[in-house]
């Protein structure tokens, strides 16, 4: 399923579960704290962004509970940094003041579909691979299904090869992306399901590092937030990302 459709959604694990539950006792604590809400609210504090916000160990552990699960045979072994802490809040996504009109728009029609480790450089936002991700991880913090993430069936499989056939032989972090990028993803637009991911704790998902993926708009009651802890662990050598 994953070399097909470049995601899959494991089924509950208990371990998995402990670990989950540990994470959210910590991840409150860190939502709660005026100077985190600070740094990561964004789009009307509809959306606490949650990069490396959780203090997790190397081997991804919380709190002495190991980070463990079904996906473990799938990727490979590499230390963990630390998890993005990802909550969403019931009316994401309201348009920010600096944010255009046509940011937004693609937020909310598009689910602001994007391949991580593209990162928008200078003032015309032109992208360099500078984040050599292995996989993508989730983990569900709380049982709310509301604003899902969401991926693009196969689109791994368009962006890699377009990405590849971008870069050849140069490293990764030295070309510029931009176009061959924004091509491939409109044909993925084009082409390719768009299908959310809805886990509760003790389930996980994992998407390949090339899949298109997203955020569904909210769409579910107006009592709490969906919280998902996210690993991204790094090839030591970026060549790896394109051959692996």
């Amino acid at each position: 399923m994953m070399d097909a459709d470049g995601f899959v959604v494991f089924a509950h694990d208990p371990r998995t579960a402990q670990w989950a539950e540990a994470a959210r006792h910590v991840s409150k604590k860190i939502t709660d704290d005026p100077e985190a809400q600070a740094r990561n609210l964004r789009h009307g504090n509809t959306w606490f962004v949650g990069v490396d916000e959780l203090p997790n160990a190397p081997d991804g552990s919380v709190n002495g509970v190991p980070l463990q699960g079904p996906w473990e045979d799938h990727v490979p072994a590499l230390p963990q940094h630390a998890a993005q802490v990802s909550i969403i809040y019931p009316g994401y996504p309201i348009r920010d003041p600096d944010q255009s009109d046509a940011n937004h728009r693609y937020r909310v029609n598009r689910m602001a579909a994007h391949v991580d480790g593209l990162l928008p450089e200078g003032a015309e936002r032109r992208r360099y691979p500078r984040e050599s991700h292995a996989y993508i991880l989730g983990l569900p913090l709380n049982d709310v299904a509301a604003a899902p993430t969401v991926v693009w069936r196969g689109s791994h499989q368009i962006m890699q090869a377009a990405l590849s056939e971008a870069i050849g032989a140069a490293d990764p972090r030295d070309v510029d992306v931009t176009d061959a990028y924004h091509a491939a993803r409109r044909h993925v637009f084009e082409t390719c399901e768009a299908v959310p991911l809805r886990a509760r704790p003790g389930q996980s998902f994992l998407i390949h590092r090339f899949a298109l993926h997203g955020t569904t708009p909210w769409n579910g009651p107006t009592d709490s937030g969906r919280m998902i802890a996210f690993f991204r662990p790094e090839f030591p050598d970026p060549g790896e990302w394109l051959r692996a």
